[in-house]
């Protein structure tokens, strides 16, 4: 089993957005050994998510830009696992990662502080689901 490395900038953060939508995300199967990221912006709820990048760095910049809005900060990324955000009926945000898509999402639902979470975005780096 391939070792998961992730880094998050926090676990979960209360934030009022507005506009948050639900996107389409990566594939689960991406290339083994490559990046994956998740950004988001508090101010318009938009997300930016980017898979199947080089390096940590590179996954990161592109989610940020895929983002599009000038408050859009990266909160996960991943590399042999996959990545979640998830936003309750109160807007707070909650991220995780995980090995598998499934437990990512369910991580992610759990770290949004609030009633009524639902995955918004999720990615896969490495062949995981």
């Amino acid at each position: 089993m391939s070792r998961i490395r992730s880094t998050t900038t926090r676990a979960a953060t209360v934030a009022v957005a507005t506009g948050a939508m639900v996107i389409g995300a990566a594939p689960a199967h991406a290339a083994p050994g490559t990046w994956a990221a998740i950004a988001i912006s508090v101010q318009t709820g938009n997300i930016g998510y980017a898979y199947e990048y080089p390096s940590a760095s590179a996954a990161s910049s592109a989610a940020v830009e895929e983002c599009g809005a000038r408050d859009c900060q990266e909160v996960v990324r991943v590399t042999n696992g996959c990545a979640a955000v998830a936003q309750a009926e109160n807007l707070a945000w909650g991220w995780a990662y995980a090995a598998s898509l499934e437990e990512a999402k369910r991580a992610a639902v759990r770290g949004a502080p609030g009633e009524g979470a639902r995955v918004l975005a999720w990615v896969c780096s490495g062949a995981h689901r």
